[in-house]
């Protein structure tokens, strides 16, 4: 019952935590893209530890590059635990892995997302 409880509980704050996070200044249940970019860079020595960048038609130059963070309620760079992690966290809100590309290395690969709701 106890693990029951703390499954429960442990679900809950992870789906009210998702809530709170944002992309350019927008709650990513409420962006308003039929199809976006998730980006991920994974260091050779920690393949667990991802950056990502969420693109959907925001980013116009590699300046702007920041704009494509997704950042928690306080405004720093949210800290995936790995790749799916973000896929996850997207398929939440709406979308579904459309189709999966590298770009030439083992170290950077991007999922394009559609949204289906």
């Amino acid at each position: 019952m106890k693990k029951l409880l703390f499954i429960s509980i442990f679900i809950t704050s992870f789906f009210s935590f998702s809530q709170d996070l944002t992309v350019n200044g927008i709650p990513i249940s409420e962006l308003d893209a039929q199809y976006i970019r998730i980006n991920a860079e994974v260091k050779l020595l920690r393949p667990f530890q991802a950056k990502i960048y969420v693109d959907y038609g925001q980013i116009s130059r590699i300046k702007e590059i920041k704009k494509g963070y997704v950042l928690d309620e306080n405004g720093k760079k949210f800290a995936f635990n790995g790749i799916m992690g973000a896929v996850n966290l997207l398929i939440e809100n709406g979308y579904l892995i459309d189709h999966v590309y590298y770009n030439g290395d083992a170290e950077s690969v991007n999922y394009i997302m559609k949204k289906v709701k």
